[in-house]
């Protein structure tokens, strides 16, 4: 059974320990919210279903770039053009985090933020 306890912050945190599982932590804004995801949780875990999702939670676009360009990428023909690839990748993510973070108001681009690198094509 999921314990929930109310953060000084105002927050529900809700902890679930069981036999033969990782113990699971997540905080929500409401009890309503703690108890569903705790009830939801725990019938994953019954039914042997369960799949710890905090890691793939914390992972940010940039993160998932990066890995994919190590992991995959390296595995493809241009593997010559990874340093550029790389730093377009950290500028993509930078963008769409601030997309997402900003919701489409106009920001603007701060001086430390990645830049998009481009090819001159020399003949």
């Amino acid at each position: 059974m999921a314990t929930l306890v109310k953060t000084p912050s105002g927050t529900w945190k809700a902890v679930i320990r069981k036999v033969g599982f990782p113990t699971a932590t997540k905080t929500f804004r409401t009890k309503r919210d703690a108890e569903d995801w705790s009830r939801r949780t725990e019938d994953e875990m019954v039914r042997g279903v369960y799949i710890q999702r905090a890691p793939a939670e914390r992972m940010t676009v940039a993160d998932a770039l990066k890995r994919y360009l190590a992991e995959v990428s390296s595995t493809k023909r241009l593997v010559r053009l990874k340093p550029m690839m790389l730093n377009n990748a950290e500028t993509i993510a930078w963008l769409i985090e601030a997309a997402l973070r900003y919701g489409g108001k106009s920001v603007s681009v701060p001086a430390e933020a990645p830049r998009l690198q481009t090819t001159s094509a020399t003949r």
